[in-house]
């Protein structure tokens, strides 16, 4: 078993003191990652793209510049900095593919059907209804019930 390793408290200091000492590091030393980058060069390859540039071919102009970085890697980080973004990030259904908005509304719909069908209403002292839920086996994506290891949960 590993022993934590333990220093003084003038060790500490040193470091803390040390640490206060840094000169601020020019921005244009300061290290940025893939998905930080992509949020300021999103627009600048999509205008490469519709010149008619190919993420692979794009990559390797990145290469060029010194960034080992792959055309997956970008496609990733445009993907993921899209996300809720705001302007620009249009999610666009390839030809021929299903349209998924509707399949979730459905899901969800049905989801919410589910968990009213199960409501049981109550009455309470001076008259009001109130709806419980009723307890029973959860049903799991697949279809299949979903029952607890132990009866005393």
């Amino acid at each position: 078993m590993p022993v934590a390793k333990v220093y003084t408290k003038s060790q500490w200091e040193a470091f803390a003191r040390a640490l206060d000492a840094l000169p601020e590091k020019p921005d244009t030393e300061r290290g940025v990652t893939v998905r930080d980058a992509m949020k300021d060069m999103r627009v600048r390859v999509r205008t490469a793209q519709s010149k008619g540039y190919t993420l692979e071919q794009i990559a390797e102009q990145a290469r060029q510049q010194g960034l080992d970085i792959t055309a997956g890697t970008i496609r990733y980080a445009l993907r993921s900095t899209g996300k809720g973004s705001g302007a620009g990030s249009v999610v666009r259904p390839t030809p021929g593919a299903r349209a998924t908005g509707a399949g979730k509304a459905s899901t969800v719909q049905t989801r919410v059907q589910d968990a009213t069908s199960q409501m049981k209403h109550v009455r309470k002292d001076g008259g009001k209804t109130e709806a419980r839920l009723q307890s029973g086996p959860v049903q799991g994506a697949l279809g299949f019930a979903i029952r607890p290891d132990t009866d005393d949960l």
